[in-house]
């Protein structure tokens, strides 16, 4: 089955004005992960165009952080937000081209972190990449490291409205870019296929201009929909124990809120 991904993340200046305000809420649950785990080695799986790792980075600590990240756009993007920065943090950063599924890095077997943010294991449509991933990053880990995962917990009514038909259009932000020049609608119908556990999302993204002109354009997204037993089993299944699970990024137990984060710890 052939599923829609890369074409969400081609425009991505904006991708990044799309999750500007993504970032006031999660990227403060990172740099406290980070201080709470002081790790060495780390290592950002899907990092994009460094709307974390860079966050990470000016924050406390001296870790090494290396990104993977199958779009070259992406990085490219990253590759040039680094170099505006100084020296010392540069001298920080390694970059990788490659799929999470299937990777073979140098540092390989000593990194004390590896995380995979804001819903990005949704990508992992196929059981076997799923197991792939998990079991590559298990190796990845020296003992005692952590993998920990992000992603949204499923709502049954949302999913239910959707359910092998397209839902209704939603209008999910209306944002300013930076210059004031124009404003960004952004809308969504999905269908979620129960099946494949599979929601397919088509992103309308309209921008109104100040000297009148407008532009509308339409990506395709599917994300893979992970119920918490079956992410929870896949941590089991590849030999990591849980040692915790969060429900919201102010660090709710799990089911206090909206989100599923894992954190599995290498045995």
């Amino acid at each position: 089955m052939t599923y829609a991904m890369g074409e969400y993340y081609e425009r991505v200046s904006d991708y990044d004005l799309e999750y500007q305000s993504q970032s006031e809420q999660d990227v403060p649950f990172w740099k406290e992960l980070v201080v709470r785990y002081t790790p060495q080695r780390v290592l950002e799986l899907a990092c994009g165009s460094g709307r974390i790792g860079l966050e990470l980075l000016r924050g406390l600590g001296d870790f090494a952080l290396e990104g993977l990240d199958i779009a070259p756009e992406m990085l490219a993007v990253y590759q040039r937000k680094l170099e505006r920065e100084p020296e010392a943090l540069q001298r920080r950063v390694t970059l990788h081209e490659g799929d999470m599924c299937d990777y073979e890095l140098p540092n390989k077997g000593t990194f004390d972190l590896i995380f995979l943010s804001f819903n990005s294991v949704s990508h992992l449509y196929e059981l076997e990449q799923q197991l792939s991933t998990f079991k590559t990053t298990y190796d990845h880990l020296t003992l005692g490291g952590r993998f920990v995962i992000d992603t949204f917990l499923p709502d049954i009514d949302y999913l239910s409205n959707a359910l092998n038909r397209p839902s209704y259009v939603y209008l999910e932000d209306e944002i300013e870019s930076p210059a004031n020049d124009f404003t960004m609608l952004l809308y969504t119908s999905r269908k979620y296929d129960q099946i494949e556990q599979v929601q397919h999302t088509v992103w309308i993204h309209e921008k109104f201009f100040l000297t009148g002109e407008h532009e509308r354009y339409l990506t395709n997204l599917d994300m893979h929909v992970f119920f918490p037993r079956e992410l929870q089993l896949l941590f089991l299944a590849t030999d990591f124990s849980i040692e915790a699970i969060y429900g919201s990024y102010d660090w709710k137990p799990f089911g206090k809120g909206t989100r599923q984060i894992v954190v599995g710890r290498k045995r």
